[in-house]
């Protein structure tokens, strides 16, 4: 039996989109402190929206699936994230129906597009600090 040699690892990686007008409203309503505060909050929500998501994805809770990704979608279209916002609606409309592979495959992207989205925020926010 021959060894392969040389296999590449495929991730797809889809680019993060922030609103900058919607980040510069959100400043302009409170402190800077207060606004910094609600965006961090919202992007915590954000994460345990992702794994409830994830949870009932797994025990096939459809419902909640569908309720769960309406929050995040809530979410992420208040703070500027409607990329993100966009796929969560979808998923949540994939969960009311009857499309299976359709539901995995948002979903997949739901989380990798979210984990990413997060992952980059956190890190600039530790770059500014």
């Amino acid at each position: 039996m021959e060894q392969q040699q040389n296999v590449a690892t495929l991730r797809l990686v889809e680019g993060i989109s922030i609103d900058p007008a919607c980040l510069a409203i959100l400043r302009q309503t409170g402190t800077p402190g207060q606004s910094d505060r609600m965006i961090g909050e919202a992007l915590e929500d954000v994460a345990l929206g992702l794994t409830r998501v994830a949870r009932a994805y797994r025990e096939d809770r459809f419902a909640d699936i569908s309720t769960e990704s309406i929050a995040i979608g809530d979410l992420c279209k208040r703070i500027g994230l409607e990329r993100l916002a966009r796929v969560a609606y979808t998923v949540s409309a994939l969960a009311k129906g009857s499309d299976p592979v359709a539901l995995s495959a948002n979903l997949a992207r739901l989380m990798r597009l979210g984990n990413d989205t997060l992952r980059a925020i956190w890190d600039l926010q530790d770059q500014i600090v």
